[in-house]
């Protein structure tokens, strides 16, 4: 019987189950729902027990199904793994980053990426909550931020610092009055320096006038750029506006340990050629 069952159907079942939803699940393969719904309904038929049950929320895998679906999910894996083994070193890397890490850091540095890797290209999808790779087959790398637990590989231990246009560094230094800018962190991640634990590393704090803290990181960075306050940011994330002195360390330059930015993927994904290429140039970068 297996000979004869569409690879088509066991695809759109899996993708089914695996979102709950048929429109999520024909929306990832590229059809319709009307047809996904009619290869799911053949494959029924074709196996002669229910796969799935459908409801006005949605859909959700019989006992038989959701056995089926978990081998499927892992035989699709296998073969996806064994097909990016083949390739060259080429490819299209979807990313899952924080949208400041995707504004501040990567975006400028595509162009880069393209004439040193011209072959590979990269998707940005943007978050601050973490994709569940599992679930998300779609994803083949994240870099998450947030505190380091066992098992979890780093990309670089973050810093922060405060940084400001030359002319409010120079009126800081001078003893102006100036704001202090600042994240807040929409999401969890741990145990992050503010300008308390600046100030008292510092030995001589600023005059400040008041702290306005922003949901966005890129946000507070605007503001920095556009002469509004000293900015408590990451000199990985402002690298490339430190080096053409938008931004310039206030005072001594002082660094505050930081969360760090962590690599997370399926392991099938990060064993491909194209993934692999990737994450030795996105090293190089913070090596450099």
């Amino acid at each position: 019987m297996s000979a004869h069952i569409s690879h088509r159907a066991l695809r759109a079942f899996e993708a089914a189950a695996r979102h709950g939803t048929l429109a999520r699940a024909a929306e990832e393969l590229g059809v319709t729902p009307t047809a996904l719904s009619h290869a799911i309904k053949a494959l029924e038929a074709q196996l002669g027990l229910p796969l799935l049950i459908r409801s006005s929320r949605g859909v959700s895998a019989t006992a038989e199904g959701e056995q089926l679906a978990q081998r499927l999910a892992g035989s699709f894996r296998q073969i996806d793994a064994a097909l990016s083994a083949l390739e060259p070193q080429s490819g299209r890397i979807t990313l899952a980053v924080t949208p400041a890490f995707a504004s501040l850091w990567l975006a400028p540095r595509l162009a880069q990426l393209e004439t040193e890797l011209p072959d590979l290209s990269v998707r940005i999808e943007t978050s601050y909550a973490p994709v569940d790779l599992k679930r998300a087959t779609q994803i083949d790398l994240a870099i998450r931020y947030g505190p380091v637990n066992e098992g979890e590989e780093t990309l670089v231990e973050d810093e922060f610092g405060a940084f400001a246009t030359p002319s409010l560094r120079d009126k800081a230094l001078a003893g102006r009055s100036v704001d202090l800018l600042s994240p807040s962190w929409r999401m969890p991640i741990g145990a992050a320096p503010g300008w308390s634990d600046l100030s008292a590393q510092a030995g001589s704090p600023l005059n400040i006038a008041q702290e306005r803290a922003f949901e966005d990181e890129q946000f507070a960075v605007q503001c920095a750029l556009a002469g509004q306050g000293v900015l408590l940011g990451s000199p990985h994330l402002l690298s490339l506006l430190i080096q053409r002195d938008l931004l310039v360390p206030v005072g001594p330059v002082l660094r505050l340990k930081g969360p760090a930015y962590k690599i997370a993927g399926r392991e099938e994904a990060l064993q491909s050629l194209k993934v692999r290429t990737f994450l030795k140039w996105l090293r190089a970068q913070f090596e450099r």
